[in-house]
């Protein structure tokens, strides 16, 4: 089972840092899942390139291929969070931002209201320590999925590309500028 094909690529797709095409398909994936599975709006989403094991192959995808790629047991969680503390967590990544101070934030084309609130996909492994990040830390609410996990929300959407004839394609799009 592991070596059906289960999809389509057209073009490999590399993690590469700050942004990579793999990088924004798989947050992509991960905040559209977390935005279903709550019923209310996600306005940014937070991963880790460590979680991401291998590159996307150009070509035939198989499933071993997904499973290598994310092969650890996270849950897809949905955090609240005011934009002060959106704020605080895009300074404190590790990231050479000018003169180590965050120039611009902006969420859905508009800089960050400190005041108000913002609804954050990500992993489980980074609500508390995780790479160095502790999302869960003085969050309004953390809705963590237990019976969702990444590979889960993964496999749904190569499966229903699959299934609607779509190859799996993406790009940068300069979300993240350093």
């Amino acid at each position: 089972r592991v070596k059906d094909v289960i999809g389509y690529s057209t073009q490999a797709m590399e993690v590469a840092y700050p942004e990579s095409a793999l990088s924004n398909w798989f947050i992509d994936i991960i905040m559209a899942r977390t935005e279903e599975l709550m019923g209310k709006k996600v306005d940014v989403g937070i991963g880790n390139f460590g979680g991401i094991r291998i590159d996307m192959p150009q070509g035939d995808i198989i499933l071993d291929d997904m499973l290598s790629m994310f092969p650890f047991k996270n849950q897809i969680v949905y955090v609240e969070h005011k934009g002060k503390e959106i704020r605080k967590i895009l300074e404190g990544v590790r990231v050479v931002v000018e003169d180590g101070k965050l120039v611009s934030a902006e969420i859905g084309g508009e800089q960050i209201d400190d005041d108000k609130v913002y609804g954050l996909a990500t992993i489980s492994f980074l609500l508390t320590g995780g790479d160095g990040l502790s999302l869960a830390d003085n969050a309004l609410s953390v809705t963590v999925f237990e019976n969702e996990d990444i590979i889960d929300a993964v496999l749904a959407h190569v499966n229903a590309e699959t299934a609607a004839g779509r190859p799996i394609e993406y790009k940068m799009d300069g979300r993240v500028t350093v």
